[in-house]
């Protein structure tokens, strides 16, 4: 999202500047008027600690799915992990968080399918977990991933996460380069089907230093790790432990947890919009009170301007409209009104009440990104 840019690359293509934020001055300002503003100022505040909370996140599913170790491998700060699902003799817990994370260990259950089909499918994320034991190859994962997402309408996901938090907290060691390239010109694909095989007596005589690689990696692991030194026996060990991330499967979680994020705070920035502007209709003018008149100010800014096109964009019903857009700010001048173009378009089609204020908020935002950019001064 462009707030992780810098200010100046930020103020460059047009869009609000962090020092410039025209939100705390609109706080500011309507604190220090004391009387009707300084309580129009407690409701703003209320509003915009709504806005700047982060997003709440849930790792929820049954007992032994997985959870704790996801929640290990993704390492995001605002996320808990529930209590198991279907506990016998428990209440099931309460899944009201912006984003939940569902995790299976196989092909879900009637119990999993009860409580996903109360899940808004645009508010969950299914992990199917533990996915190396899943058929023989990891394709047959992702198959099988595919298939349980169109059952149950939900975006789902392969992964191991025990690999996944292996290489976030663990680091491959020169022994461990030496025992795998020991062992990478075994040419019998039985030898990493099992722990027991793996780590045989009659693999050679370095049993406890393969009872030390499995436990550290894991089978599925190792084989990966196999595979890459029997291309590359000179593979540098940062090298080997990013092929080992990315065999985890965990950076498409951690891309979608992500955009997931993103659109929460994106549709937060429309409902602070929406709460002044009711604030501000509510106001009463007088010589005295300005708050209609500091509210209305910020609403026709920069600021506001680009929350409202970012809520437009995160809107579920306009959101495949901007699929194509890798960044919601536009390149130049010429890109801005080539958006601001398709959306005035889009808001002339035949859509529902929602769809059309939202592509009006995209439409609106990006006219006023061109007047910044092309220096119009509309």
């Amino acid at each position: 999202m462009a707030a992780q840019m810098g200010s100046g690359q930020m103020r460059a293509r047009g869009l609000p500047g962090r020092e410039g934020d025209r939100m705390q001055r609109l706080l500011n300002d309507l604190m220090v008027a004391g009387g009707a503003d300084t309580r129009l100022g407690d409701h703003v505040g209320a509003a915009v600690t709504e806005w700047r909370r982060l997003p709440r996140i849930q790792v929820a599913g049954r007992a032994h799915s997985g959870r704790s170790t996801l929640l290990g491998a993704l390492a995001l700060m605002s996320a808990l992990e529930t209590d198991p699902v279907d506990a016998p003799g428990a209440p099931d817990p309460v899944l009201d968080a912006d984003i939940v994370l569902y995790v299976l260990a196989g092909t879900p259950t009637a119990a999993d399918r009860r409580v996903l089909g109360e899940l808004p499918a645009a508010r969950t994320v299914v992990v199917l977990n533990k996915a190396d034991s899943v058929g023989s190859r990891w394709a047959d994962a992702v198959v099988a991933a595919d298939r349980i997402g169109r059952d149950l309408g939900m975006s789902t996901l392969p992964v191991i996460a025990s690999l996944a938090a292996r290489t976030r907290s663990g680091v491959v060691t020169a022994a461990d380069l030496v025992t795998l390239r020991r062992h990478a010109v075994t040419a019998d694909p039985a030898f990493t089907l099992s722990p027991e095989l793996f780590t045989s007596p009659a693999a050679g005589p370095d049993v406890a230093e393969r009872v030390e690689l499995l436990s550290r990696w894991d089978l599925y692991g190792v084989a990966c790790a196999l595979t890459a030194v029997r291309h590359d026996p000179d593979i540098a060990p940062t090298s080997l432990l990013q092929l080992l991330y990315a065999a985890s499967g965990v950076e498409p979680l951690h891309h979608l947890v992500h955009l997931r994020y993103e659109r929460v705070q994106a549709l937060r920035g429309g409902d602070l919009l929406d709460t002044l502007t009711r604030l501000a209709a509510r106001a009463i003018p007088s010589p005295d009170s300005h708050g209609r008149a500091l509210l209305e100010d910020f609403l026709a800014g920069d600021q506001a301007s680009w929350l409202g096109l970012c809520a437009g964009l995160a809107c579920p019903d306009v959101a495949h409209l901007a699929a194509g857009y890798a960044n919601p700010s536009p390149v130049d001048a010429d890109d801005a009104i080539a958006r601001a173009t398709r959306w005035r378009a889009v808001v002339s089609g035949e859509m529902s009440p929602a769809a059309r204020r939202a592509a009006l908020r995209v439409h609106n935002g990006y006219i006023r990104l061109w007047d910044r950019l092309s220096g119009a001064g509309l």
